[in-house]
């Protein structure tokens, strides 16, 4: 049985890649030179950026640091991590005050140079996420009982999932209602939204 501060941290992931998803088709409008939803991508890089930091990225700190306790040779890779948690940080909350100053004047198209901002952060939030599904998570697994891990002293609670937040729920409905997570620009659309799995109207 895993342990359910990993089952947790997966389903994070989960949702992290299907707000990702969203992030990339909406740089992928922008960068067909349509306006995309701003004030979408402002509560995206706040969500992607803030919620980890609250509680994801805490936990995942403590947990790397009893792995590298007991696996040294680990320990490069999780500072490696450590780091992108840093930079996750950093380039997300920059990008949400872009975002909230494109919105002030929505019929601008996004800057080069704040696409390929969050085109990096997307990058960087991409491989994170594969990374420690791959490598981190799978090694805290192998190595702690599923007992162990859930004994630990976390520092917060597990007691609250975080799709109750009110951040993501107001979200989850803003990209549900307006079927947002299916655009791709140029009118067209994608086949499912990877978040609430929503349909075109003409699918069946």
């Amino acid at each position: 049985m895993r342990a359910i501060v990993l089952e947790r941290l997966h389903a994070d992931h989960h949702r992290y890649q299907a707000l990702i998803c969203i992030l990339d088709r909406q740089l992928h409008i922008a960068a067909c030179d349509e306006i995309p939803d701003y004030r979408l991508l402002a509560r995206l890089f706040h969500y992607l950026t803030h919620q980890p930091e609250e509680w994801h990225h805490r936990v995942e700190d403590r947990l790397f640091a009893r792995l590298a306790a007991r696996l040294p040779e680990s320990r490069e890779l999780l500072e490696v991590l450590t780091e992108e948690h840093r930079r996750i940080a950093r380039y997300g909350r920059e990008l949400e005050e872009r975002m909230q100053h494109a919105d002030a004047t929505p019929e601008e198209g996004l800057d080069l140079n704040v696409l390929n901002l969050a085109r990096a952060f997307s990058e960087l939030y991409h491989h994170h996420l594969h990374t420690e599904d791959h490598r981190a998570l799978p090694l805290l697994e192998a190595h702690f009982p599923a007992a162990e891990l859930d004994d630990l002293d976390l520092g917060v609670s597990l007691a609250s999932p975080a799709e109750g937040s009110p951040s993501f729920q107001e979200l989850y409905r803003r990209i549900a209602e307006n079927r947002t997570g299916l655009r791709l620009g140029h009118d067209e659309q994608a086949d499912f939204c990877p978040l609430c799995d929503a349909r075109p109207a003409h699918s069946s």
